[in-house]
């Protein structure tokens, strides 16, 4: 099976300090097939990533969109869908022929989902099940519980912000990666729990502040 990380910032969101050079490096040495750049609310780095990459990398544009409750990957879009309430984002990611998935729906130490959930079920295409930031375990059962119950597609992501974090967790399928989700037939791999990468992003937010 191939291995995707569907979830990779880089230092064009501002809690992260991964250079697209790292990024690319890091996926080769993770041994994944393929990444998804979903920096916060931008399309920014993709492109450098893109160019960077080998062709047997694939690299997907993506963004990880700030909606009214938690964040929602757009997958394979080439503009940033609106920040907004989440039956808004997910029409517009849909309108772009884009993947809308729920990202760490279910992480109460983060933006979380509580309302419509029936709704915004019937809307995306997936569900993100295992997050390698979720440092309680419970959070992402949750999501696959959710996914389980009304019948969705399942991905993986490292949420990446540092190259070391690149493909601890991730999503796996025989198919190319986008048909693969659309007919439900991926996997997931990896580990969540990381404690270590949220003390760096916070440690990366400081010196921002400070602008060092």
């Amino acid at each position: 099976m191939k291995k995707y990380d569907l979830q990779v910032h880089t230092d064009a969101s501002p809690c992260s300090r991964a250079s697209p050079e790292d990024v690319v490096e890091a996926a080769l040495e993770a041994g994944l097939d393929g990444i998804a750049i979903t920096n916060h609310d931008t399309l920014e780095g993709f492109d450098a990533v893109n160019t960077l990459a080998p062709a047997d990398l694939t690299v997907i544009p993506g963004v990880e969109v700030t909606t009214t409750q938690g964040h929602l990957l757009a997958l394979n879009v080439n503009k940033a869908p609106p920040q907004d309430d989440p039956l808004t984002v997910i029409d517009a990611i849909h309108n772009q022929d884009g993947l809308a998935i729920l990202s760490h729906p279910f992480d109460k130490l983060r933006e979380y989902y509580t309302d419509n959930l029936a709704e915004i079920a019937s809307l995306v295409d997936g569900v993100e099940v295992l997050n390698s930031r979720c440092l309680v375990p419970q959070y992402n059962q949750n999501a696959r519980s959710f996914a389980e119950k009304h019948s969705l597609t399942i991905t993986g992501g490292s949420d990446a912000h540092f190259p070391m974090e690149v493909g601890r967790a991730y999503t796996m399928c025989e198919e190319p990666i986008l048909d693969a989700i659309r007919e439900g037939t991926t996997q997931t791999g990896g580990r969540g729990g990381y404690f270590s990468g949220h003390v760096a992003t916070k440690l990366n937010d400081a010196l921002a502040y400070l602008n060092l």
